[in-house]
């Protein structure tokens, strides 16, 4: 192709004459150029997609001018021209064509037409303008996919996830659990974002993995790969909770001890009561339905994982009683209560048992002592003659004494029993 700037060779070309007229408004016109701030060419649609059509708008141009002439990349590659005059126009490329406001249409897209466009016209001072603007091309975006080290990974291993496409420079977004993948120190990317890479892997890292490749035109996002991360057992808990690693169950009660652990793949079971394996339980759970004194004892569960290859196991101590523990209700008593009650009440009948004794023979003594004494004041005192007043004398002051004591001990013994005398009653009631 020719410069716009060089004479013709001879010959009718009409492309060839094309290029003389180029040629001679370069000459009148002022020798100068500039590139407009006003003046843009824009592609319509934005972006150019492969196999279909683009138009580039030339905007902002107040006067139409006589001529239109396009490049490519750079000022000599001339691709297309157009004269208003006459509305002839020459393009190098078939699948071009000028509009009568200069617009160039380019059908039929490729990779290849991304570039520069440029177009010169001439302003209305007279003056060779040059007008550009970008025009990319995108091809619709194929289904990618994706690899991994592994699909099935044991917690704090390293996890590398690949991303395939066959587009070059392609933008790239993952996608965990259909939600934009967050990235941190442990999960980063490489390759141009081909690449996933997670370190000590967690087990809330288990999930669903997606690579999306996309352009301004199209997007198409990757089957899933599901991430299976095994892990545990951890720590063993029981239910019900134990207190002080011990478990208290009334008498004939049921029991239900499970074992409570986190593992993946599931963890398998062993139970052992007082270092026996009781092959009647496989599960976390040891089910007694009526206990008995027999059933207290070390109960051990113990658990492990065939993938992770770990083992945990923990020992609870059960105790039967025949109360039930604990009083929240006020309705039961412990073995302690029980016997400080019986104690007490033992206690308050010996007690009162030794107050009736005591009053009792100290009644009987007492009288035994005035009978006694009834008989010395009337024995006869020989050799005296006073003998008969001594003795009035003496019985009028023992019965006194006896009447006031019987009196005395009556009424404390009233007092002290639960029973009433009648005739007590009656000695009280008499003047």
């Amino acid at each position: 192709m020719e410069s716009p700037s060089q004479a013709p060779h001879s010959g009718g070309s009409p492309w060839k004459g094309l290029l003389l007229t180029t040629s001679i408004l370069s000459c009148w016109i002022q020798p100068t150029s500039a590139q407009s701030a006003s003046v843009t060419v824009v592609p319509n649609p934005p972006y150019g997609t492969v196999g279909s059509s683009v138009i580039l708008d030339i905007q902002g141009i107040s006067e139409q001018p006589p001529s239109y002439t396009w490049h490519k990349r750079t000022v000599g590659n001339q691709i297309a021209f157009y004269r208003v005059a006459d509305g002839q126009q020459t393009v190098a490329d078939s699948r071009m064509n000028v509009f009568s406001n200069g617009s160039l249409l380019i059908s039929n897209l490729s990779l290849s037409d991304t570039d520069t466009y440029i177009v010169l016209l001439i302003n209305s001072n007279a003056q060779l303008e040059t007008v550009q603007g970008p025009l990319v091309v995108y091809e619709i975006v194929s289904k990618p996919t994706i690899t991994a080290n592994s699909t099935s990974i044991l917690e704090d291993s390293t996890l590398v996830i690949t991303c395939v496409t066959e587009h070059q420079g392609i933008n790239i977004l993952w996608v965990f659990n259909n939600e934009s993948l967050s990235l941190n120190e442990r999960k980063y990317l490489s390759e141009n974002n081909q690449t996933l890479n997670i370190r000590n892997v967690r087990r809330e890292d288990a999930g669903s993995y997606q690579c999306e490749v996309w352009n301004p035109i199209s997007n198409n996002r990757s089957d899933p790969l599901t991430l299976t991360v095994n892990y545990g057992p951890d720590t063993i808990t029981f239910s019900p909770s134990p207190e002080g690693d011990k478990i208290q169950v009334t008498v004939n009660n049921p029991l239900t001890l499970v074992c409570q652990v986190e593992s993946y793949p599931p963890a398998q079971y062993e139970w052992q009561v007082n270092g026996t394996v009781n092959s009647n339980f496989s599960d976390n759970m040891y089910t007694i339905n009526s206990t008995s004194w027999e059933d207290s004892g070390s109960y051990t569960c113990l658990a492990w994982n065939n993938v992770t290859n770990i083992s945990v196991s923990k020992d609870v101590t059960v105790l039967v009683e025949k109360v039930s523990p604990g009083r929240g209700n006020g309705s039961s008593f412990s073995t302690g209560d029980i016997a400080g009650i019986v104690i007490g009440v033992l206690a308050g009948v010996a007690l009162t048992g030794g107050i009736i004794y005591f009053f009792f023979f100290r009644k009987t003594g007492r009288a035994s002592k005035h009978h006694h004494s009834e008989k010395n004041c009337s024995a006869p005192k020989h050799g005296e003659d006073t003998t008969l007043y001594e003795n009035t004398a003496c019985q009028i002051g023992s019965a006194v004494s006896a009447q006031a004591l019987d009196r005395t001990q009556v009424d404390v013994y009233e007092k002290i029993s639960p029973w009433k005398n009648p005739q007590a009653e009656g000695r009280h009631k008499s003047p």
